[in-house]
């Protein structure tokens, strides 16, 4: 397609033309996408500056410095969607050298790097986590069509690989993603709803002919369905268990059951496929399981960070992560209204947290319509 001749062109042509599902029968006027591609590009270039080595390491700062497949994972995902390849390029050559090579013997990366009881940094836990594996190979993906560089394909297709093969599990005739392979003792694996990325597996199916990885998009609407019929409010939990001898997801810990900083990531993921694909099983799951939400927000307007099965908050704050996420996917002005004044000179509130720095952009993105090169996978 000539429209990737050039990441420059996508970036323009995006925020021109491209309205996010969010934005759908709504006027704008024509500064709109110009301030927000402007507050896009600041806020990333702040992200590098305060986050990222120059050698490529994401540093997390809220979290003693350390370093995750995560964070590794969000940049390169970013910095694609942005059209920045010099720290696409380090963060991912970063990831590679120090999360894979002499680490690990398949392509995964180890999720976690730090500096230990000795003061020594390195590898504190050598086990993969699948959502970052899995944004890395759909960011792979991207940098592939966009730049045209054959290695970046190759790369994915090694990723992919042994994701399918270590980060998957067929039971009872359907194909589950794992979180990891630390996460199962004997037949009973931890699973993370958040990690579901139906958008993701149909890039993945038409990239990928080897692996049936299509059927994962069933596999997500059907887990999600049923892990939020395990709350009064709708919501999913931010881990549930799956039986891999009977196919069987059930609630986990009390902790675990709760909508918090992991599950909120489930209506980003839904609201970026109903966006990208049109999938009706996408619009009938926001619709079902944001009620509560919706009610909760209308009487108080605010949302506590932690919320029970039950629905009664289990902190006292409320959660900006949270909002970023779902201002786009409940057409939420007011949501939106709240990140917005939070945000100054290319941070959102808290300067030390990557994590709401990176979902603060993926949320304003998709709400103000920048789908970076993943426009050009609309069906």
């Amino acid at each position: 397609m000539d429209i990737l001749k050039s990441s420059a062109v996508i970036f323009s042509f995006v925020f021109l033309f491209g309205l996010s599902a969010c934005d759908k029968g709504k006027s704008r006027s024509a500064g709109e996408p110009r301030a927000a591609a402007s507050i896009l590009k600041e806020s990333w270039n702040a992200y590098v500056q305060r986050f990222i080595q120059g050698d490529g390491r994401v540093i997390d700062h809220s979290a003693a410095g350390i370093s995750t497949s995560e964070g590794q994972a969000y940049a390169m995902l970013r910095a694609v969607w942005i059209g920045d390849r010099d720290s696409f390029d380090k963060t991912f050559n970063w990831a590679l050298n120090n999360l894979n090579s002499g680490i690990r013997s398949d392509n995964l990366w180890a999720w976690k790097w730090g500096k230990d009881s000795r003061g020594n940094w390195g590898i504190m836990d050598k086990a993969f986590a699948s959502d970052a594996d899995q944004d890395a190979a759909l960011a792979l993906i991207l940098a592939w069509r966009v730049w045209k560089d054959e290695k970046y394909a190759n790369h994915a297709r090694a990723v992919l690989r042994d994701l399918w093969t270590l980060g998957t599990v067929e039971v009872a005739g359907r194909r589950y993603l794992l979180a990891g392979d630390s996460l199962c003792k004997r037949e009973i694996c931890r699973i993370n709803p958040s990690y579901y990325a139906p958008y993701a597996y149909r890039v993945f199916a038409g990239f990928d002919s080897t692996s049936d990885w299509a059927g994962l998009v069933d596999t997500s609407y059907d887990l999600l369905r049923t892990v939020s019929g395990f709350a009064n409010t709708g919501l999913p939990a931010d881990w549930v268990q799956l039986n891999t001898n009977t196919g069987e997801i059930t609630r986990a810990s009390e902790k675990d059951a709760a909508f918090s900083y992991d599950a909120f990531r489930v209506f980003w993921r839904i609201e970026v496929d109903r966006e990208l694909f049109g999938e009706p099983r996408a619009d009938r799951y926001l619709r079902e399981s944001l009620k509560w939400i919706s009610a909760e927000w209308e009487k108080h307007q605010r949302l506590p960070a932690v919320i029970s099965p039950a629905g009664k908050p289990l902190v006292g704050y409320g959660s900006l992560e949270m909002l970023s996420t779902l201002m786009c996917v409940m057409h939420n002005e007011a949501m939106h209204k709240k990140l917005e004044a939070a945000y100054s000179q290319g941070i959102w509130a808290d300067k030390n947290s990557y994590y709401l720095q990176n979902w603060a952009w993926f949320g304003s993105a998709v709400y103000v319509g920048f789908l970076g090169p993943l426009e050009l996978l609309k069906s």
